[in-house]
């Protein structure tokens, strides 16, 4: 597929039924250090299972090997950014979003989205003053990275006149949002924004988010259709929550949202132009909207922890939450009349999550200093018993 955005490679399989594909890029996270990211059936993210049987392969080396006259061949599939902006159109209410006549202001910040979302602004009517497109052979890449993306987007909102800003994370999988007075509008209140304009259309079905999200969620859907369905804290479960029927939208705090009628995945691209067709009808400035919502309380802090006592922690937090009203689903989440606090273990880096959430901040944040007490001395009473 040469150069592309994974939103489109995972739209290919999905479209043209494959049984799986990947897609290299740069981390988002590390720019010396590169992606390689699995999709499969659907565009989903390579689930647990997958993961562990790939793992297991490429460690042992038994990997099959096939004679000379069977070895497959590379095709180029024609004007598939095309295929991917036409079927995202019909997905779309394309006359109400051209009646509004949006102007906005597109900091693609060096991700290949910019070879496909002219393709699906142009028809919609939508003015765009665009930044930082992907980088052609000589050019430099991001030098500050998303922080000066969206600081100059801040600056081209309020110069151009734009309705509202949107900055796209290198793998043009995440989307940054800038209210029309230049504000940034805070990852956590993004997502609640998604869900208001959802609630407020009239739309019924599931919503899928991973059981870290703040349960102002909840709130904002009582009254509605919808039905909030909660995922273990991964991309991997969200996606393939999002592919069950009647789920009509998904998303985590961090900018990833996913529209399953479209693809099951995160991608910038889909987010903007779906966020375009909820903001069409609604005849007001988007920073009105997010003064609307409730302010976030939620809060996350990492905690270092050893490999080792990960399992003890969680078994010990375990015994001594039994009888109190308790989530399971991932890690462990416990709820009480002041609000609820989880501890999630780090796949991948020896910490341990804590998120809590309460009344106020202030109240959060003793939710969660409880929580760290306990998991404090179920470490130190570890460390006295080995100097035994």
């Amino acid at each position: 597929l040469r150069v592309i955005p994974a939103g489109v490679g995972r739209h290919l399989v999905k479209s043209e039924n494959f049984a799986a594909g990947f897609h290299v890029g740069i981390s988002t996270s590390d720019p010396e250090a590169i992606r390689i990211q699995f999709f499969e059936q659907q565009g989903i993210e390579m689930t647990p299972d997958t993961q562990k049987e790939v793992e297991k392969h490429f460690t042992r080396g038994e990997l099959r090997r096939v004679a000379a006259g069977e070895v497959g061949s590379i095709s180029y599939p024609a004007r598939m950014r095309e295929s991917y902006a036409n079927d995202l159109l019909e997905t779309l209410d394309v006359s109400a979003i051209r009646a509004r006549g949006f102007r906005l202001v597109v900091d693609y910040g060096f991700s290949a989205s910019s070879y496909v979302l002219p393709l699906v602004l142009g028809p919609l009517g939508v003015e765009a003053v665009a930044a930082h497109a992907f980088p052609s052979e000589g050019e430099g890449g991001p030098l500050g990275g998303l922080a000066a993306s969206i600081g100059q987007a801040k600056r081209l909102v309020p110069a151009v006149g734009a309705d509202l800003g949107a900055v796209f994370d290198r793998a043009g999988e995440r989307l940054y949002l800038i209210d029309e007075q230049a504000h940034e509008i805070p990852v956590e209140q993004a997502l609640l924004l998604y869900l208001s304009l959802i609630a407020s259309s009239g739309r019924s079905g599931k919503l899928a988010f991973p059981v870290t999200v703040t349960s102002q969620v909840d709130r904002l859907i009582e009254g509605t259709e919808l039905e909030i369905v909660r995922t273990r804290a991964s991309l991997q479960e969200l996606t393939k929550a999002a592919v069950e029927d009647g789920v009509v939208f998904g998303g985590a705090v961090g900018g990833g949202y996913v529209f399953p009628d479209f693809l099951p995945a995160y991608d910038a691209v889909a987010s903007l132009a779906k966020l375009l067709e909820l903001l069409a009808t609604v005849d007001r400035p988007i920073s009105e909207l997010v003064a609307e919502l409730p302010a976030p309380t939620l809060i996350h802090r990492q905690m270092p922890c050893p490999w080792a006592l990960k399992g003890l922690i969680m078994r010990v937090l375990n015994e001594r939450m039994t009888g109190r009203d308790v989530d399971l689903t991932d890690g462990i989440k416990v709820f009480s009349d002041r609000g609820w606090a989880q501890v999630l273990p780090d796949p991948d880096e020896p910490l341990v999550h804590l998120y809590a959430e309460g009344e106020t901040t202030e109240a959060s944040e003793e939710l969660a200093g409880e929580l760290r007490a306990l998991i404090e001395e179920i470490e130190q009473g570890e460390a006295a018993a080995a100097r035994i």
